[in-house]
C-alpha cells in the first residue's frame, strides 16, 4: 500500500468553482438529512451499531485529490467523505458560518472541509509540521507571487556552494551525498524569504518531496531504506534496484519545481471558492488542553463556544506519526530544539516508556476497562500502560470537547477497535464509556469498513492491523 497520494495529475474541485455554501447542492444537503434522520431513528429504536459506507453516503464526492488534500501527504489521513457527510447536515449545524472543532486535526482534512462546507474551523495537533500543512491546505495566495518567488528560490538555490547541515536523523543512511546538498541549498533559500504564508507555502511543499528522494521504500508510511537483497522475486528485486539507482539521479531541485506548479493548481481551485467571511486557524499543540491560539501563555478556549466537533483521535501505539514525519522534522528545522522523542511525548498514544513509569497498572475504575487492562498486564506491562494510559490522555481530551461544546450540539469521533497481545481491545466501546461518564449522551454508532488507509501496517508481535472505522455520534 503506497505513503505517496497520485501527484502527477490535480483532479477539478467538487462543483466547478461554486462558493462554499454551494459546494454540496441542496438537494444533497436533504439527502444527507434524510439518510441521518433515517440512521438517528434507527439507532434510537435498536440501540446497535449500523453499518455503513460514507464513500456511498456522499457519493458525488470523488475518491481522487480535490482541492488542496494532496498537497503533503499524511499518516492515516481521515476519509474526507466522513466530515464531508456529517458538515453538510443542517440536522448538526443548521447554520452557516458555525464553529466547527477538530482537536486532533492531522494534515487538515476537517479544516479544508468546514471552510469547503461554509463554516468557520479550529484545529489541534501536537506535530508541527501537521500544524503546518494543515494551514497552507486552508490558506488562499496568488498564484503569480508563488511563481515569481518560486525562480527567485531556485535561482538562489543554484547560486549557493556551502552545504549547511541539520539535524536529520542519519543522514547519510537515507539521502545521496549529491541530494543532501542540493535540499540543503533548497531549504536555505526558502528560510532566507520573510515570514509570510507563502513561506509556509514553500516550506510544505519542500517537505512533500522529502521522501521521494530519499533511500526511504514508498510504500511504507514509516521511513524503511529499500533493500533489494530481501525480495526473492527477480522482477521485484530488480524493480528496487532501479528505485535506488534513480534517488541516486535524482535533480532535487526539477522535483521541487514540478510539485510547486502541482500544488499552485490545487491552490488555484481553493481559491475559486468564496470564504472571505470564514476563519480557519490551527489553535492548539494539546487537545487535553485547548489554547485559543499557539501564542505563548494563551488563554485557554472558551467553554461552551463550539457549535459541532468532528475529529479522528490517534490510536494507542497504533500510528508512528513522529516516526513517519521524522525526515521531515529534520529538514525543516524542527529538530533544532527538540528531538523526535521529544515530540512523541506529545502526542497520545504513545509507545516508549522507561520501565519506571510502569510498575503499576492503570485503572480508569470502570470495569469493562480495566479488566481488559489486567488480561494485557499479565502478559505484557508495557501494553497494558500504552493502552491504559492512552485510555487516560483520551478521557482528559474527552473532558476538554465537552467543555468547550455549546450545549445540545453534537461531537463525532472517528476511532478503530484493535487487538492487543490476543486481547480484543475495543477502543470505541472504551471511548464510549469515558464519553458518557463524562456526560455525552450516545446518539448514533456506525461503523465503515476501512478499504484503504494506505498505513495502517502492523507494528509488532503484541499488536494487530485496525481494519474497520467506528463513528460514535455524541450530543452535549
Amino acid at each position: 500500500m503506497s505513503f505517496d497520494f497520485p501527484q502527477d495529475s490535480v483532479q477539478s474541485n467538487y462543483s466547478s468553482s461554486k462558493p462554499s455554501d454551494e459546494s454540496v447542492a441542496i438537494s444533497h444537503h436533504e439527502e444527507i438529512d434524510a439518510e441521518l434522520s433515517r440512521l438517528f431513528n434507527k439507532f434510537k429504536t435498536d440501540g446497535l451499531p449500523i453499518e455503513v459506507d460514507f464513500r456511498e453516503l456522499v457519493n458525488w464526492i470523488p475518491y481522487s485529490d480535490s482541492y488542496t488534500h494532496y498537497i503533503h501527504s499524511y499518516p492515516a489521513k481521515l476519509l474526507k467523505h466522513i466530515p464531508i457527510f456529517f458538515l453538510n447536515s443542517k440536522i448538526l449545524l443548521p447554520e452557516k458560518g458555525s464553529v466547527v472543532l477538530d482537536p486532533f486535526c492531522g494534515s487538515g482534512t476537517v479544516l479544508l472541509e468546514s471552510m469547503l462546507s461554509g463554516h468557520n474551523s479550529l484545529g489541534c495537533d501536537a506535530n508541527p509540521l501537521a500544524r503546518l500543512i494543515a494551514k497552507v491546505k486552508t490558506t488562499k495566495l496568488d498564484s503569480n507571487v508563488i511563481r515569481s518567488q518560486k525562480n527567485n528560490i531556485v535561482a538562489k538555490a543554484k547560486r549557493l556552494r556551502k552545504f549547511a547541515p541539520l539535524n536529520v536523523t542519519n543522514i547519510d543512511h537515507w539521502f545521496p551525498k549529491k541530494t543532501q546538498l542540493h535540499l540543503s541549498k533548497l531549504i536555505r533559500a526558502i528560510e532566507g524569504l520573510p515570514e509570510s504564508n507563502e513561506k509556509d507555502f514553500f516550506k510544505a511543499t519542500f517537505s512533500s518531496i522529502i521522501k521521494k528522494v530519499s533511500f526511504s521504500d514508498p510504500n511504507l508510511s514509516v521511513p524503511v531504506k529499500i533493500k533489494p537483497s530481501k525480495y526473492n522475486d527477480p522482477t521485484t528485486k530488480e524493480k528496487a534496484e532501479k528505485q535506488l539507482l534513480s534517488v541516486e539521479n535524482t535533480d532535487v531541485l526539477s522535483v521541487f519545481e514540478k510539485h510547486i506548479e502541482q500544488n499552485i493548481k490545487r491552490i488555484d481551485l481553493l481559491e475559486q471558492v468564496d470564504t472571505e467571511s470564514l476563519k480557519c486557524e490551527v489553535i492548539s499543540k494539546d487537545a487535553r488542553k485547548i489554547s485559543s491560539s499557539l501564542s505563548p501563555n494563551s488563554e485557554p478556549l472558551k467553554a461552551n463556544s463550539v457549535d459541532f466537533i468532528v475529529t479522528s483521535p490517534p490510536y494507542a501505539g497504533a500510528q508512528k506519526y513522529v516516526r513517519s514525519s521524522s525526515l521531515n522534522l529534520g529538514w525543516l528545522g524542527f529538530c533544532e530544539k527538540n528531538t523526535l522523542r521529544d515530540y512523541e511525548r506529545l502526542n497520545i498514544g504513545r509507545e516508549h516508556y522507561s520501565k519506571s513509569e510502569y510498575k503499576d497498572i492503570i485503572q480508569l475504575s470502570i470495569e469493562e476497562i480495566d479488566r481488559v487492562l489486567e488480561r494485557i498486564w499479565e502478559k505484557n506491562p508495557l501494553r497494558a500502560h500504552i493502552n491504559g494510559n492512552y485510555l487516560l490522555e483520551m478521557k482528559s481530551a474527552i473532558a476538554e470537547m465537552y467543555r468547550v461544546l455549546k450545549t445540545d450540539k453534537y461531537c463525532t469521533i472517528v476511532i478503530g477497535n484493535n487487538e492487543v497481545c490476543g486481547e480484543p481491545f475495543e477502543t470505541q466501546k472504551f471511548i464510549r464509556l469515558l464519553a458518557e461518564q463524562t456526560g455525552f449522551k450516545t446518539e448514533l454508532v456506525l461503523v465503515d469498513e476501512i478499504h484503504s488507509r494506505g498505513l495502517m501496517t502492523k507494528r509488532n508481535k503484541t499488536a494487530s492491523v485496525i481494519n474497520s472505522e467506528w463513528i460514535l455520534v455524541f450530543k452535549k
